[in-house]
């Protein structure tokens, strides 16, 4: 049996996380025995726990930051991130090879699931085994990263020591490209049926119920929609309601501009769901605001559950949802608001993206699909290894 040991540094259950957890569902029932490395506790050892796969709780250090320290000056902000990073490499690695020395199986293939761990690396090096990393970010576009030893130099290491870089779309797939050279490889998430879950909820048929899911953050948009709700109030909607499903550092300026605008008939915060209990089937309008979306989990969910979905245009966005058929896309506020009064206003066109959007969905992002693709390539990477040996 072949061992792929994976490499973990989100562990709440985010988007990443899922589309991880399908992927390795996929491998395991192939016949791969999955080792998983995480970071820390999380949400996501509950779901490790039903798919019976062994895990470790190991330190991982991380290639970038979105957080930058508090140095004006440039020579010595670089050479903070510098010592930083050899720091917190050295300390990672040690703790590692602890580990290493009391794992006794020898993995067949290095398996690093998004962009940020550098543990991969040093792994793939150690057992001299194939490395592939799952591109999920659009790095500096979407998180606004800060690479500790600069982009370039991470990226030719990253280049001279992996075997394959899966990008969820040709968004994230041209962006790494020039970088990594004839290793690139597209293959789209999947993600799972949408099933309606049993809410009992009040039925107002008269409420245009808008949905909105994600984290709370900048890079998200989220504010961009409330802004629009307000808009429409005052335009005189007020047969509208916006859901916002989510966590995240921006929750309290959200809350406040809620409050200080009193759209709190209008807007309601529901907090962090499991992504299978939000229910969906309840709503009637979807936005994906996030500009540098890498794929959009979120907006194929949406699509799934029939629901005319307003994105976007940019990042990979537009590789979902094909404008004025499956979906809107928008480029400024003013259309984002046009767009959301065309739906409230017109139900045959609602109801006719939503079911184009489905179509779409299930036909280019289904679960078994991404599988079957996560499958064939790392047997495809087994064999070549083999055949090379």
């Amino acid at each position: 049996m072949k061992t792929i040991l994976t490499i973990c540094c989100h562990v709440d259950l985010c988007g990443a996380d899922l589309s991880m957890l399908t992927a390795l569902k996929g491998l395991k029932n192939k016949g791969y025995k999955i080792v998983v490395l995480l970071t820390r506790n999380g949400r996501i050892e509950e779901q490790l726990k039903k798919m019976d796969i062994e895990y470790y709780i190991v330190p991982q250090n991380g290639c970038a930051t979105n957080t930058p320290p508090k140095i004006n000056m440039f020579l010595l902000r670089q050479l903070y991130y510098l010592l930083f990073f050899i720091k917190h490499e050295f300390i990672c690695d040690i703790k590692l090879l602890k580990f290493i020395r009391n794992f006794n199986q020898k993995p067949d293939i290095i398996y690093t699931n998004t962009f940020l761990p550098t543990t991969g690396i040093f792994l793939s090096l150690y057992y001299k085994v194939p490395h592939v990393m799952h591109i999920r970010e659009l790095t500096d576009d979407d998180f606004h990263f800060t690479y500790y030893i600069g982009k370039k130099l991470y990226l030719k290491i990253l280049d001279r020591t992996l075997t394959c870089a899966i990008c969820i779309s040709k968004a994230v797939q041209d962006k790494f490209t020039p970088y990594l050279k004839g290793k690139t490889k597209l293959i789209y998430n999947g993600v799972p049926e949408i099933k309606e879950t049993k809410f009992i909820t009040e039925s107002n048929d008269s409420v245009i119920k808008i949905l909105f899911v994600g984290r709370l953050s900048k890079e998200k948009g989220v504010i961009e929609v409330v802004k629009a709700i307000k808009t429409l109030k005052e335009k005189g909607y007020n047969n509208i309601r916006l859901d916002i499903w989510g966590e995240g550092q921006d929750k309290d300026q959200v809350e406040t501009y809620i409050n200080k605008n009193q759209l709190e008939k209008f807007v309601e915060m529901k907090g962090y769901s499991p992504s299978n209990l939000i229910p969906r089937h309840k709503y009637d309008i979807a936005v994906m605001s996030s500009p540098h979306e890498a794929f959009g989990r979120v907006t194929v969910e949406y699509m799934m559950a029939g629901l005319a979905v307003i994105g976007y245009n940019g990042g990979a966005t537009p590789e979902i949802i094909k404008h004025k058929e499956s979906g809107l896309l928008y480029n400024s506020q003013e259309e984002l608001i046009k767009y959301i009064q065309l739906l409230i206003e017109n139900k045959e066109t609602r109801l006719t993206i939503g079911k184009k959007g489905q179509e779409r969905a299930y036909n280019y992002f289904s679960e078994q699909k991404y599988m079957n693709n996560i499958n064939n390539l790392f047997d495809s990477i087994l064999k070549n290894k083999n055949v090379n040996n």
